[in-house]
């Protein structure tokens, strides 16, 4: 998908989960994250990029734009079919059901949000 988008993808050592930069087109994730945090945060940073996304000095926008980056990010990784099928398993227990599904509990959070008729099916 980033290579669809004209975006370049590496890697860094230390500091922020990820970043992208629109003047270089170029998502960068932070090396050693475990599974669900990196695709979490590829698909956070490649939802800036799809909305090409600059930081402004406006804390309101860009609050703005990183929800949009989330939600983005958890309709692209998150299934209704797999929550469903997994969230019986798991009861309550989000961060075990977001680990299951490979994506950080930020992100199951934001799915849910979205979709609050599952949120009662999957209650039920």
């Amino acid at each position: 998908m980033a290579h669809l988008l004209g975006v370049t993808l590496t890697h860094h050592d230390e500091g922020k989960k990820g970043w992208y930069s629109p003047s270089l087109r170029t998502i960068s994730t932070r090396r050693g994250m475990a599974v669900g945090d990196y695709k979490s945060t590829l698909a956070h940073e490649i939802g800036h990029a799809m909305y090409r996304d600059e930081r402004t000095s406006n804390g309101h926008f860009d609050q703005r734009q990183e929800t949009r980056a989330d939600r983005f990010a958890a309709k692209l990784l998150i299934s209704e079919a797999g929550l469903l099928h997994l969230a019986p398993w798991r009861g309550n227990d989000l961060r075990s059901l977001a680990l299951d599904l490979e994506v950080t509990p930020k992100l199951l959070c934001t799915y849910l949000q979205q979709h609050p008729n599952l949120v009662k099916e999957y209650a039920a």
